[in-house]
């Protein structure tokens, strides 16, 4: 995806120094094995940057806004990145419905039991609502997840990161939200 495209988006890569600190994160906090005992789902995954490192493919999906970055993800997989081809894939987070996920994760959201053990682990999209300049992003929060949330978050929902974390807090209640980002996320309304 063309990078004017990804920063409108508010794509960025986590680098990989980050992605290292944010799994020994989730390591002290839920256990040496816990990847084991918890499902992960980043539902902003674009490549997939941040799952490097992780080690049970079969408890990791992967989804993304665009098909481009689930051709590459399923590439990587093809050169050996631990991921499943069919944990990858196509989902736009702030408009599709849960029943377009693949079945194994739509089993783990709609069992409170298992939903506790399931990781959103995310680095979200960060784009902001503005009119200025060339690159403005009028409109770039429009969702049905904006619409929806928009009466209880009120001008905060104007950050497509916020969006996701309403959407999560919501909708997946007790899961557990891996979200490593900029400092953006402590401030503001």
């Amino acid at each position: 995806v063309p990078q004017d495209i990804r920063e409108r988006k508010g794509s960025f890569f986590t680098p990989q120094i980050w992605v290292e600190l944010s799994q020994k994160y989730l390591t002290d906090v839920l256990g040496e094995n816990w990847q084991d005992e918890y499902y992960v789902w980043d539902c902003a995954a674009g490549t997939g940057n941040l799952l490097a490192g992780l080690t049970n493919k079969y408890n990791i999906w992967a989804s993304t806004l665009d098909q481009q970055d689930v051709e590459v993800m399923h590439d990587r997989i093809n050169y050996g990145a631990n991921l499943l081809h069919d944990h990858v894939f196509q989902f736009d987070f702030l408009n599709d419905d849960f029943s377009k996920l693949p079945l194994p994760l739509q089993k783990i959201i709609n069992d409170p039991e298992k939903r506790k053990k399931l990781v959103v682990y995310i680095n979200p999209p960060y784009a902001e609502v503005s009119s200025v300049g060339e690159k403005g992003k009028a409109g770039v929060n429009k969702s049905k997840v904006h619409d929806k949330y928009s009466d209880k978050i009120g001008t905060s929902g104007r950050e497509i990161y916020i969006l996701f974390l309403a959407r999560i807090f919501d909708e997946l209640d007790g899961c557990i939200i891996g979200e490593f980002s900029k400092l953006k996320a402590l401030q503001g309304s």
